[in-house]
């Protein structure tokens, strides 16, 4: 099975795949001027593009003066803030790479970083504790540690610089590496995953909502938290950045009416739960943006008839952090799809993308048939950070990438995502996605949540067990439950391990399941 998308040049005309995205990022953000680029949703502090322009300039400025050059590694363990965006376009502009670290490993991040000097390193105060012990643990600390606050003497330095810096001069858009991020950690220690020139440039070529103000709870430190700030200055609209946790989201997009919202898998759910769901006005929301694992109709559908309006428009992307976005359905697919939106359904690929699935032969499957997916895109990766070995393993000869997802595509090209090979369930050597189980199990009237994971068995090689949440004051057992989805689906899916009734499903902060640990 081989998919192909359009071609980039054709369908992005104006994308200069020589020019930097530094480049274009000074120039947006010049042109831009006085419009508003972010707001921040918990202090209602904004800042115009030209605001933007003269911090982070000043910031690279102000690096330069503390001994930060091109090359160098600067780490980031903080929220979303017109600081630290600020800092972190300035230490793009010097040719030096941001190293994003995930909040909640501040205390190792001696471990995220080994191998490697750090020249600075960036946190907000309330992680001041872990981070500090973490860089003490380092072989050779961090020269430069300062606290995104201009209290910090540090840090006011920084943003109070008057010498001159011109902005870095990248030689190759594909080898330069202005920033680092981290997988998420669901099926293993975090990797850190280089990410080219192009590969910033394509989040705002890619990415581009029609809306004027988009509401983004994506946390500083993922791949969309960069993604929606990087387009708000290539496309000119106006991104909120809260760092709320799900419900508590309500209230700030009540207050700011965006008429995008983006946000993952297990906020719609919390958000659609949440308590006095009722008083909260999102009705200004026009296009609800989702992803990072596979979606189910009945949350989707009861995310918009609950929080922001059965018309509300839809874009669900699916996309890794080592190849960006690969493809999209939005609302308007699901007229061609009948009005039925089938799990882990992809109608349209992203320009620039190659897929091919593969058995575990590394032969090409039949259309219908589950295999794994392995990409080819403009402004992939070029590998983990100081993994040879595993670079030599998830590069192929002809330069694909093992995404490590479950897919097949049908008889007409369409890509169907059927979550991780990892999560798959294997019954009497029959490979069953969670995401086929859940969708039933979803559509029973008493389930608020549920994930299904494949227990050991000495015979059958694996049985599925679900993990089933309850809506609140609803009472219904175990057995009802299991009852209800074997009535409905093949023989090779019944839940043979059972249900499990549980008060949550542990998540990742933006919202995955962390199905390794419903395993142990």
């Amino acid at each position: 099975s081989y998919l192909k998308g359009p071609d980039i040049e054709k369908a992005h005309p104006h994308f200069r795949q020589n020019v930097s995205s530094l480049q274009l990022l000074v120039e947006a953000l010049r042109n831009h001027g006085d419009a508003t680029a972010v707001v921040e949703a918990q202090t209602g502090k904004s800042a115009s593009f030209a605001d933007i322009l003269q911090k982070s300039t000043t910031a690279a400025a102000g690096l330069q003066d503390a001994g930060v050059t091109a090359g160098d590694y600067v780490v980031f363990c903080c929220d979303k803030s017109i600081l630290s965006y600020s800092l972190l376009l300035g230490v793009m502009f010097k040719g030096a790479t941001a190293v994003l670290c995930p909040t909640g490993k501040a205390s190792v991040i001696h471990l995220l970083t080994k191998g490697h000097d750090v020249k600075a390193a960036f946190y907000d105060k309330h992680f001041a504790d872990p981070v500090r012990q973490s860089l003490d643990s380092m072989d050779s600390p961090p020269t430069l540690v300062a606290a995104l606050d201009l209290e910090d003497p540090q840090m006011k330095a920084i943003f109070n610089s008057k010498a001159e810096c011109s902005i870095y001069r990248v030689e190759d858009t594909e080898k330069h590496i202005p920033m680092i991020l981290f997988s998420s950690g669901t099926t293993g220690e975090p990797k850190g995953i280089l990410l080219s020139d192009t590969a910033i440039t394509l989040m705002g070529v890619l990415f581009t909502p029609d809306v004027k103000l988009m509401f983004n709870a994506s946390p500083f430190y993922w791949y969309t938290g960069s993604m929606c700030f990087i387009s708000a200055v290539l496309n000119k609209y106006t991104v909120i950045l809260s760092n709320a946790m799900s419900g508590d989201n309500l209230p700030l997009v009540q207050k700011y009416q965006p008429e995008g919202w983006f946000l993952s898998v297990g906020s719609m759910i919390q958000c659609s739960h949440a308590e006095n769901i009722e008083s909260y006005d999102c009705s200004s929301v026009r296009i609800v943006v989702t992803g990072g694992e596979v979606v189910l109709e009945k949350v989707m559908k009861t995310f918009l008839d609950k929080v922001v309006g059965a018309d509300t428009s839809f874009l669900i992307l699916y996309g890794i952090t080592e190849g960006g976005i690969i493809a999209n359905t939005s609302s308007d697919d699901v007229t061609l799809l009948g009005k039925k939106l089938p799990p882990g359904v992809f109608l349209d690929l992203y320009p620039g993308v190659n897929i091919k699935i593969l058995d575990e032969e590394g032969n090409p499957v039949a259309p219908g048939s589950l295999g794994e997916m392995w990409l080819k895109a403009v402004g992939m990766t070029p590998g983990y950070w100081s993994l040879p070995e595993l670079n030599r393993k998830v590069f192929d000869k002809d330069g694909y990438f093992c995404t490590g997802d479950a897919a097949f595509c049908d008889s007409r090209g369409v890509l169907f995502h059927r979550g991780r090979v990892d999560d798959l369930i294997t019954y009497r050597g029959v490979k069953i996605p969670p995401a086929e189980i859940e969708e039933v199990l979803m559509s029973h009237p008493a389930v608020l949540e549920a994930a299904v994971i494949g227990r050991s068995h000495p015979v059958d090689t694996q049985h599925a067990t679900a993990y089933v949440v309850r809506k609140p004051g609803v009472q219904v057992s175990e057995e009802e439950i299991s009852a209800f989805v074997d009535g409905q689906v093949d023989d090779l899916k019944r839940l043979r391990g059972g249900v499990h009734l549980v008060d949550g499903l542990p998540r990742i902060a933006i919202g995955k399941i962390i199905r390794k640990e419903l395993r142990n």
